[in-house]
């Protein structure tokens, strides 16, 4: 696949089974709904896709400052996007993290993550979606699961953020991007 970069990022590194994407400070992807802070300025390394699929890969964020993260990202438009993170969240532990964007932001912290990486990815059936992470990537644990309307055609690959520190670089291993064929989007199969 072709991939392109939204944003400038502070470096990015492409090999044959990884990218390394370090973002600048002081960025972000999120709409509060209770103050004016709107940011859509960190790097987003993508691909356009305009069917059902399944992105996935391990993600090892180097968690300095509190936010920092690697996220898997679906983008439609500054409005409207998906963005599932492994960050360094305010409780002081990192977490699995999601945020689904219409208009304005929700934002969900999960399940401690102790590991320094992790396999992560976003399905997409029509107008529903599910986020999962595993250990083995085999045994898949659900995240999330929702319905978003999105257009057909989307941006979809990864991204580096750090809201209020000053970069976080994050490795994206084994990136694949593959034909949604699981029955069951909530159990993974």
């Amino acid at each position: 696949m072709k991939y392109e970069l939204m944003n400038q990022a502070a470096s990015i590194l492409e090999k044959n089974d990884f990218v390394e994407i370090s973002s600048p400070p002081k960025t972000d992807f999120f709409i509060d709904m209770c103050s004016e802070y709107k940011k859509a300025n960190a790097p987003f390394y993508y691909s356009v896709l305009n069917s059902d699929f399944i992105l996935r890969c391990q993600v090892r964020p180097e968690l300095k400052f509190t936010y920092d993260a690697g996220c898997l990202f679906i983008f439609e438009s500054e409005t409207k996007w998906i963005k599932f993170a492994f960050e360094n969240t305010d409780l002081l532990y990192p977490s699995l993290v999601s945020v689904v964007t219409n208009d304005i932001s929700d934002d969900c912290n999960g399940e401690q993550i102790t590991e320094p990486e992790i396999w992560m990815q976003i399905v997409r059936k029509g107008q529903n979606w599910c986020l999962h992470y595993s250990n083995d990537k085999e045994n898949w644990k659900m995240v999330r699961y929702f319905r978003l309307v999105m257009n057909k055609t989307i941006k979809v690959g990864v991204s580096s953020q750090s809201p209020i520190g000053e970069g976080c670089k994050v490795i994206f291993k084994n990136i694949e991007v593959l034909k949604n064929e699981y029955s069951d989007i909530r159990k993974a199969k």
